[in-house]
């Protein structure tokens, strides 16, 4: 039986930027690509996990802000052990796709100390729904993945300051990210934004006066 070839999601600031970075990445890359917008790839629940970052190339500024709004809207790490080993209790099982770190029971695999108050939200996360859960005491929120949160970048920003921290349990991972020169420079104002040892793939700067 023939083996069904991986996925990999293209994503960049648009999803036209996004094709024809899929169109650079097809002959170094052996998965499938799909391109997204960042926007489009959060709607889209089923979306592969594994992604690489696309910047525009339109500018610095431009380049690095989507990457922060990428990082802070995707990588979202597993609950730790002793929660996840609660929520295994809850649920009967993890989803595959949950790291194996988080996939202990009991307080002996977690760190000592109080657990704190987590909310899990099952199901699609609006802004509405994230608004009232707001004022109550819960600031860890573990949501299925981050693909299933719906919420507007201006609540995101409030929800970050009053404390809340968002866990998947099917967390998405950065294979790459593909800059253009300038930016592959200046990776030390944005590298903290990945795990560490996160490649970054070179991409050639477009023609002057031409698209990114």
């Amino acid at each position: 039986m023939k083996r069904r070839k991986a996925v990999l999601a293209a994503i960049g600031p648009t999803r036209a930027g996004a094709c024809g970075a899929a169109v650079l990445l097809a002959p170094r890359v052996e998965e499938s690509l799909v391109p997204f917008s960042l926007a489009g790839y959060l709607a889209r629940p089923r979306a592969p996990a594994r992604i690489v970052l696309c910047p525009s190339g339109r500018s610095l500024p431009a380049d690095i802000d989507f990457l922060q709004e990428a990082s802070q809207r995707l990588l979202w790490g597993a609950p730790d052990p002793v929660l996840a080993g609660a929520i295994e209790g809850l649920l009967g099982s993890l989803p595959d796709k949950t790291p194996r770190l988080a996939r202990g029971r009991g307080v002996a695999a977690g760190r000592a100390g109080p657990v704190p108050a987590a909310l899990l939200l099952e199901g699609p996360v609006s802004s509405a729904r994230a608004l009232s859960l707001a004022s109550g005491d819960a600031r860890y929120w573990i949501v299925e993945s981050p693909r299933h949160v719906r919420v507007e970048r201006r609540l995101m920003d409030r929800l970050r300051r009053i404390g809340v921290r968002w866990f998947a349990l099917e967390p998405i991972a950065v294979a790459a990210v593909l800059a253009f020169p300038r930016l592959a420079r200046a990776r030390s104002r944005w590298r903290s934004l990945f795990p560490a040892g996160t490649p970054i793939w070179l991409r050639r700067p477009p023609p002057t006066g031409g698209r990114a």
